[in-house]
Order: C-alpha cells, then sequence, then structure tokens
C-alpha cells in the first residue's frame, strides 16, 4: 500500500480518514461541554479587562492561540507548556520529541517564545492597546498579532542575537495592533469580510516592514545558531505512513507560533478541553460550545486535506504551509455562516485544497530577507477573502 501511495503522490488514506474521524469527535465533546464559570465567560471576561491586571495577563496567554480564533487561557498556557516540553526532549535527543520544535533550530525554541511574550506583553501593559476595550461597543483588541508574525520569525533568521530580538519585539509590540485595528474599521468592515482577513493582512505588512527594518539596522547582528543534534543526521521519515500523517496533522494546530511540533499542540487542544470544561462561553469569543466544536472539525478536516494532498511536498526533510486554513479559512467561516458540520467540511476542504499551493506562489515572490510567513500570512487573507465570497453567494450557507 505504501508503494502504491508513493506513486500516486499523496499521503496516507488511512491517515486522512483517521484524522477526519478526531475532528468529528473533537466537534461532538466541545460541543457537548458546558462549563459555566460566570467570571470567564468572556462577555463578563473583558468588562473591565483594564482595571484587572491578572485579567490582563490572562489576556496575554489567550493571545497565544488567537490564531486558532480559541482566545482560551488554558490552552494559551497548554501550548507554552508543550512547548519547553517538546524543547527539553529535543535538546537530549530524545526519540520522544517528535517533529524538531522550530524546524530544527530546537535551541531558539526560549528567544521564539521570549520574543512572542515580550512584543505582546509591551503592547498590552506598556503601549496600551488594551485601553482600546474602554471604546463603546470593542469586544476584542488584536494585541496577538506578533505572536504569529515578525518577532519569531525574525528570531529564526536571525538567531540567538539580543539586538534583534529586542527591536523586533520593541517595535513589533508598537505598530502591529494598531495596524490590524486600521485594517479592521477602513477596509475589512466596509467590505463585510472575515475579520481574520485584517489580522493577517497586519502581518504581512508588519512582517515586510520589520524584516526590512532588520536588514537596513546596522546595530542587528545574526548570531549563530546551537545545532542541538550534536553531529547527528536528520531523521529521515515516511511521509506516505499513516503514523506521519496523523503526527503532521497535528503538528499544523502548533504551527502559527512557529513552533509545528505535535507535542505543543496537544498541550493546546488538552488545554482547549479544560477551558471549555470550566467555562463553554470562553473560547471562541464567547460564540459557545457548538462554534467550538465547529471550528477544531474545520481545522483538522483541512489540514488533513492538505497534507493528503501535498505529503510529497515534506519528503527529505521539506515543509510545506498545509496549516494556513488551520489558522484562517475554515474558524472564519464557521464564526461568519454557522456552527454547523456543512461549514466546517466545506471550508475546510476548500481551505486545505487552496492554502499551501497560494502561500507556495507568494513564497517564490519574496524579496531577499523577509521570512517566509508574510507568503504564509497572504495567502490566509486572499484563500479566507476567496473562500468566504464563494459561501456567501452559494445558497445553501
Amino acid at each position: 500500500m505504501t508503494e502504491k501511495t508513493k506513486e500516486r503522490g499523496h499521503g496516507s488514506l488511512a491517515g486522512l480518514g483517521i484524522c477526519i474521524v478526531i475532528g468529528f469527535l473533537f466537534d461532538l465533546l466541545l460541543t457537548n461541554i458546558h462549563g459555566s464559570n460566570a467570571a470567564l465567560d468572556y462577555t463578563n471576561f473583558v468588562s473591565g479587562i483594564t482595571q484587572s491586571v491578572p485579567r490582563e495577563i490572562a489576556w496575554l496567554f489567550m493571545n497565544f492561540t488567537e490564531p486558532y480564533f480559541y482566545a482560551n487561557v488554558f490552552a494559551g498556557i497548554g501550548i507554552i507548556v508543550g512547548g519547553f516540553i517538546a524543547y527539553a526532549l529535543a535538546m537530549k535527543n530524545s526519540r520522544y520529541a517528535g517533529f524538531d520544535i522550530c524546524y530544527g533550530s530546537s535551541s531558539l525554541f526560549p528567544w521564539v517564545v521570549g520574543s512572542e511574550l515580550l512584543s505582546a506583553g509591551l503592547a498590552i501593559f506598556v503601549y496600551r492597546y488594551i485601553d482600546l476595550f474602554n471604546v463603546e461597543g470593542t469586544t476584542w483588541v488584536a494585541t496577538f498579532i506578533t505572536i504569529a508574525g515578525a518577532p519569531p520569525a525574525v528570531m529564526l533568521m536571525y538567531g540567538p542575537s539580543l539586538s534583534a530580538f529586542l527591536t523586533v519585539s520593541i517595535l513589533g509590540g508598537l505598530i502591529a495592533c494598531p495596524t490590524a485595528t486600521f485594517f479592521s474599521q477602513y477596509l475589512i468592515g466596509p467590505w463585510e469580510l472575515p475579520g481574520v482577513i485584517a489580522n493577517v493582512l497586519a502581518m504581512t505588512v508588519t512582517g515586510f516592514i520589520l524584516c526590512m527594518i532588520m536588514k537596513l539596522c546596522p546595530f542587528v547582528r545574526k548570531a549563530p545558531i546551537v545545532d542541538h543534534r550534536k553531529g547527528l543526521p536528520a531523521k529521515k521519515e515516511d511521509v506516505h505512513s499513516t503514523k506521519w500523517f496523523i503526527r503532521r496533522v497535528i503538528a499544523d494546530f502548533s504551527e502559527a507560533p512557529f513552533y509545528g511540533n505535535e507535542i505543543a499542540s496537544i498541550g493546546m487542544l488538552v488545554g482547549l478541553v479544560i477551558g471549555c470544561c470550566v467555562c463553554g462561553t470562553h473560547t471562541a469569543y464567547g460564540a459557545g460550545p457548538a462554534a467550538v466544536g465547529a471550528i477544531v472539525l474545520s481545522q483538522f478536516v483541512s489540514s488533513a486535506v492538505g497534507v493528503f494532498l501535498y505529503a510529497d511536498k515534506f519528503d527529505n526533510g521539506e515543509w510545506y504551509a498545509t496549516y494556513v486554513p488551520v489558522v484562517s479559512v475554515g474558524p472564519a467561516c464557521v464564526l461568519m455562516f454557522g456552527s454547523t458540520v456543512p461549514v466546517a467540511l466545506f471550508a475546510g476542504i476548500l481551505g486545505g485544497i487552496m492554502g499551501g499551493p497560494v502561500a507556495e506562489f507568494f513564497g517564490t515572490r519574496l524579496p531577499e530577507g523577509v521570512h517566509g510567513t508574510v507568503a504564509n500570512v497572504t495567502s490566509m487573507a486572499v484563500c479566507t477573502a476567496i473562500v468566504a465570497v464563494t459561501m456567501k453567494y452559494l445558497p445553501c450557507f
């Protein structure tokens, strides 16, 4: 079966089926969780958040799962803890480390997380963009942009460089949130498109600007990256096997903050379940358990479809942006068109087909010195717009 799969050029059919079943199981589980902690109800939580430091700290951790549309404090803590576990195992060259966290640059993980915490922390606690909650009618603030944007990407490019770390974190925290807010108010709102498009456009624009600043700043220097493998060869894996397929789909759930590791993803998903058990209306901006279940279903479907179609792109240690629809198309369409299985499946399948190739198209056109994440988030904006407009004019949605 493996040889035939290789000849066909796609991934494991069994893996595709198993991952879709996992998605439906998550949908069933999350839809039927009804935790009722009133303090964590999203509306109650953000009400008066600017007068509560503990809530602002919780908001910082929630930002780590904003790319997935969860905004869940337990899931945010889970992905960070899972990431550190994967990092520790990688540094020991453990067989249980999973995919090398940070794409083989495992020793950079503390720098990546540090840049995310510093840039988002500055946006919340120093630049005080959190005070936008005081504007009447505001129920959400885009302080998370840097966590899936330029700061961690720059650290992967420049290595453990203190000058790069401080420069990109300080500037990223300063410009990312207002850029997203501008796009939301003057572009996405008037056109009635999903709000995620404003966020990923902000990642595109600020990512390009910050990469150019890093390139031009005379005091920003690259630093050598320590090879955690200590001379050991990279692991050769069969990208057509069922086991690899399932691991790859799960790893897509931690790609947005540049971890790309199944242990980090499992930490986030476990945290998500715990968070929903505590309060069913804490996650997904208070949209409710049905929305959370449909979002996770769309994510499993979109990643599974992408990995199935483009498994060959991962061969010989390569990487492909199958995670693109996981943090854009599927969840955005669920929140826009309803928490139903048909919406999750339609958006997930289309997103899985389009996300990787569109990212690849833009990736081949990036100027030198700009990280590939700029192409990925551009793909998120384009694919979400296309799928959302398509669904808008289909009578069945």
